[in-house]
């Protein structure tokens, strides 16, 4: 396949993320960058150094509109509007978004001068973007005629594939999701005002405010409208929590469901482990070592189940434990569709 020509619009933790990631697997030519931060030096030192994934080997600096990386040259934009960057001086065949305004998806899909597909990172409900997560949909992605994408939140990309195996072999009746999530760079590290007004209901959204260190936060999450993008009514069948909780990296999530068709513990993990033996992407990984969060730091797998804890009761209330990075996990799923979209434009 040829190297696509990629632009990145946010270099804040996914975008840095998908570069690293880049930088392993040397997927696509990353030709530009755009971030509203004007300190260049300041994002080539975060390009370098990082308190999660430690310093990249590669010799990173700054000169006049561009970042180096080692011998390679990437032209630097400071454009608040996503669409005034120099995309197409620069021959972008893919534009990842991942910048996480809100609005840019609208943006993106009013720009008719770009003929080419743009990714956002987060999730979007707009008629003329369409959401892909691995494991769930991607079969039905026609990159000829949908160049508007979106890859959902880290929550659902983990969530949708094991929802899903388990609404196709066995209906799901209803449940009960619990996610716990690491601190996000929008909270605070001594109780103040809430950074997120308009994010969440207003029965979180103050408690947001308060010291990411040393806390749990409750609060509402979106995974289940989000998951409702690629498995409708999904949100009509389980209720759902999550918490903010003091650590800076890895996912883990409980899902409680009532099932339609009676299953044991033995079919369900079996069912598991063939899923994991049959799919062509790492999507799905099944494990059961004692391990801790910190363990699947950099894991590329959507989710991880944790068998420790796979249980039946009574034939149908069955319960999953399953971790997943928000980082790294998410961020491969992104590059996954960036190569999907490589193989259509080049034949590959």
């Amino acid at each position: 396949m040829r190297k696509l020509k990629v632009g990145l619009n946010g270099l804040g933790r996914i975008g840095r993320t998908l570069f690293r990631i880049n930088q392993q697997r040397q997927l696509f030519d990353l030709a530009l960058i755009n971030d509203v931060q004007q300190d260049a030096a300041n994002l080539a030192y975060l390009l370098k150094y990082d308190s999660i994934h430690g310093p990249l080997p590669e010799r990173i600096g700054f000169a006049s509109r561009r970042l180096t990386v080692g011998e390679q040259a990437i032209a630097l934009s400071h454009c608040a509007d996503v669409t005034a960057a120099p995309w197409l001086e620069h021959g972008i065949d893919v534009l990842i978004d991942a910048s996480g305004d809100i609005g840019n998806p609208a943006r993106l899909a009013a720009w008719r001068a770009f003929s080419g597909w743009t990714v956002t990172t987060h999730a979007v409900s707009h008629p003329e973007v369409s959401t892909v997560v691995f494991g769930v949909n991607e079969h039905a992605f026609d990159p000829r005629r949908q160049r508007r994408l979106a890859t959902s939140i880290c929550d659902a990309v983990a969530l949708a594939p094991v929802a899903a195996l388990l609404q196709r072999h066995f209906g799901i009746a209803r449940g009960y999701l619990l996610t716990l999530h690491p601190w996000l760079g929008q909270q605070r590290l001594q109780d103040g005002p809430a950074l997120t007004a308009g994010i969440d209901a207003l029965q979180s959204h103050f408690a947001l405010g308060r010291a990411a260190v040393g806390n749990l936060i409750p609060k509402t999450t979106s995974a289940l409208q989000a998951a409702d993008a690629v498995l409708p009514g999904l949100s009509q069948k389980l209720q759902a929590l999550s918490y903010r909780v003091p650590t800076n990296i890895v996912c883990s999530a409980v899902l409680d469901v009532e099932l339609e068709r009676p299953t044991g513990a033995r079919e369900l993990d079996a069912l598991l482990r063939q899923a994991e033996q049959r799919q062509t992407l790492p999507i799905l990984r099944n494990g059961s070592e004692p391990l801790v969060s910190n363990d699947y730091r950099g894991s590329h797998y959507s989710a991880i189940v944790d068998q420790r804890w796979t249980a039946v009761q009574h034939q149908r209330h069955a319960r999953l434990m399953y971790w997943y990075d928000n980082e790294w996990g998410y961020s491969s799923r992104v590059m996954d569709l960036v190569e999907a979209i490589a193989r259509e434009a080049t034949g590959g």
